[in-house]
């Protein structure tokens, strides 16, 4: 993937995390700072603005080892820094803590398990996708641009008039489409004024602004959601109705709600904010 505001596959991205958190558990050999060390580079990622970069992973990387030996808690064995044994080590304890570390979306009560406590996408101006995706900035015109979409969504809701049964039928037009990998398809389910929000806040490298418009909306999901072995896209219901959720082995890597007016998608909101994630990956 080229450049600061595309989109990488979602197994891409997990996979992406999960290196990032065993090279700086290898180099300051604690759980809890290659954590923050992980999330200090993302938010170096986001602070740095529109330029391209070729090697989004290289530059992660480089960045995240210059800010691990920076540390005044940096381990002072320069062998830390060469030690495959000890990223192998903290690859389970990343594991474990990532576990429990991925939100607060809804999964409610029904066929598919207990009910969980969140709060509804659309409902909630997308604060926490806004205090994640880039910290380090000024966010005037993003909290803008949120609040406005989050209008939007509850706009649609009241005026679109959609049954639950036209709403799933939506959402299993989409799922579809999703799983065969058919942008066109994606497309057409899609309002040409749609917009998508992508909260991976500031934990996990997804687009830091809503992207608008059907083409490059569906462009964007064909690209994220590009079926991968490993990975599974299931129906389930997020906050009270029909929606959607990655799996990525036992674990929910995202969980995705649509607002619907007739039979075409006016939003998507799609958590990948693994501390959003939370409650739909405790035991």
């Amino acid at each position: 993937m080229n450049g600061r505001h595309g989109i990488a596959p979602l197994s891409e991205l997990l996979e992406e995390r999960r290196y990032l958190l065993d090279l700086a558990y290898g180099l300051l050999r604690s759980a809890s700072r290659a954590d923050d060390a992980v999330e200090e580079t993302y938010r170096r990622w986001y602070a740095m603005g529109d330029g391209e970069i070729p090697n989004p992973r290289a530059w992660l990387a480089d960045t995240l080892v210059t800010h691990c030996r920076s540390r005044p808690d940096a381990p002072g064995d320069p062998e830390a820094y060469d030690a495959p044994e000890r990223a192998e080590r903290g690859h389970d304890i990343a594991a474990a803590r990532d576990a429990p570390a991925l939100g607060d979306v809804t999964k409610a009560p029904g066929a598919h398990g207990p009910g969980r406590k969140a709060a509804l996408p659309g409902a909630e101006p997308f604060g926490a996708a806004a205090r994640g995706a880039g910290r380090a900035r000024d966010h005037g015109p993003r909290y803008e641009a949120l609040g406005e979409l989050a209008r939007q969504s509850l706009r649609a809701r009241a005026a679109g008039h959609v049954t639950a049964a036209q709403h799933r039928a939506v959402v299993g037009e989409f799922r579809t489409a999703c799983q065969i990998g058919d942008e066109g398809r994606l497309a057409a389910l899609l309002a040409p004024d749609v917009s998508a929000v992508f909260d991976g806040g500031g934990r996990i490298r997804t687009p830091d602004r809503p992207v608008g418009g059907a083409p490059h909306v569906a462009r964007s999901l064909a690209t994220l959601l590009a079926p991968s072995t490993g990975t599974a896209l299931a129906e389930e219901s997020v906050n009270g109705r029909a929606g959607l959720v990655v799996r990525c082995g036992h674990r929910v890597a995202a969980a995705i709600t649509l607002d619907t007016r007739a039979h075409l998608i006016v939003n998507v909101w799609l958590v990948l904010n693994p501390d959003r994630l939370r409650g739909w990956n405790r035991s």
